[in-house]
């Protein structure tokens, strides 16, 4: 297998990488329904989902969406995760596909090998990842069993090469034939940084809009504040509470609060949220819900704080829920709030300018009411379930051409 792998070591280091994170706006879309394959190229299709954990997060979320689109489509998926009992791997089941744990070892040299032979046992026509991390495991078993490969870039593309290290993360970006990346700032990103474009193919992130439905419109409340995430630095969740409390000091109104999520600083947060002077019962730590539809619906903003996204996720399901959006400006963030359309966009670390668009949102019910409108109606347009099995058979076509 090595004698096959080693030829494509120049490809890995013949590309300079420069960081950084500075992109244009881009008309890159969707492709038009008349330039896209039909979705019955779909039929019979053998697709690896190779994922680095079924946990309780978009990336996992999404990779949910495109297995059970390939099931509905005819196609045979497996799923192969390197963790097991996750949130997401019940559900996998439930949908009839099945799943397999490839993570018994710590040692890489060891999953690899038990991936190719869960791949070679699968007989695949793909071996898509899912992570970015787990692309240069996805594009060894497809090596070994002469599949195809597609990688995943899930965030803002930097991010994961920094993750990763220099040598893996050169060779999780280059290997793979295609790329599947679901934000356009990635693509920028990815593009400034030497990738040639044409391995970079946007695959965008999708929900079913009926299961969000518009959050119900309540008086006589005090206004809540929703944040929702891992409980990790990248979400910087600390600014979050600082925001609360600058608002707090500002105001006479009293206010709710509460954070959807678990993770390594959870702990630091409550203790922060105290030390802050926070009044106990404002601000409720949540850890993680099953279904966060309902605290969408009794909520007044989204406040995301992240220092780094693609395309999240939450923004998606607020917006389908009609919940406008506070946040600052990573990723896709800027193209799918629209600011003013359907919420405001903060410089990360203008902390007055986030308490006053605090205060003009929860002061102004009919601003709320129309950024919500505008925010359900873009999801609809943009992001519907509805056209992934398009937008897959449009991408794979591109993989196997």
């Amino acid at each position: 297998m090595f004698i096959r792998v080693y030829p494509w070591l120049n490809e890995f280091w013949s590309v300079p990488l420069r960081f950084t994170s500075q992109f244009v706006t881009s008309p890159l879309s969707i492709p038009s329904a008349a330039r896209r394959p039909p979705p019955s190229l779909l039929r019979g299709l053998r697709v690896c989902l190779l994922a680095g954990t079924l946990g309780q997060g978009g990336a996992e979320q999404q990779l949910y969406h495109i297995a059970t689109t390939l099931k509905a489509a005819g196609a045979h998926p497996l799923v192969l995760s390197l963790t097991s009992g996750d949130f997401w791997e019940t559900r996998l089941r439930d949908a009839g596909i099945p799943v397999q744990f490839v993570g018994q070892s710590p040692c890489r040299l060891k999953r690899t090998l038990t991936i190719i032979r869960a791949t070679r046992a699968f007989h695949p026509d793909l071996i898509q990842a899912q992570h970015f991390y787990v692309n240069l495991y996805a594009a060894l078993a497809a090596t070994a069993t002469g599949a195809r490969c597609l990688g995943a870039v899930r965030g803002n593309g930097l991010a994961e090469l920094r993750s990763c290290g220099r040598l893996l993360g050169q060779l999780s970006l280059h290997w793979p034939r295609r790329l599947a990346v679901n934000s356009h700032a990635a693509i920028h990103n990815l593009r400034a940084a030497g990738c040639p474009p044409r391995k970079l193919h946007h695959l965008p992130n999708v929900l079913d809009p009926a299961r969000f439905e518009p959050r119900r419109h309540q008086t006589g409340v005090p206004p809540m504040i929703l944040g929702v995430g891992r409980l990790g630095p990248e979400k910087r969740f600390d600014f979050f509470l600082h925001v609360l409390e600058r608002w707090r000091q500002s105001t006479s109104r009293p206010f709710r609060a509460a954070l959807v999520g678990d993770g390594p600083l959870r702990a630091d947060l409550e203790h922060l949220a105290r030390s802050l002077g926070l009044p106990e019962g404002t601000i409720q730590f949540r850890g993680n819900v099953a279904d966060v539809t309902p605290l969408y619906q009794q909520a007044d903003v989204l406040l995301l704080t992240s220092a780094h996204e693609g395309t999240p996720n939450v923004i998606l399901e607020a917006l389908a829920c009609a919940l406008p959006v506070l946040a600052t400006g990573v990723g896709d963030v800027p193209r799918l709030v629209g600011d003013p359309l359907r919420g405001f966009v903060r410089n990360g670390d203008d902390l007055p300018a986030f308490v006053n668009a605090i205060d003009k949102l929860s002061n102004d019910p009919d601003l709320r009411a129309s950024m919500g409108d505008a925010g359900r109606a873009f999801i609809k347009t943009n992001h519907d379930l509805a056209v992934l099995p398009g937008l897959l058979a449009n991408l794979y076509a591109d993989v196997f051409a």
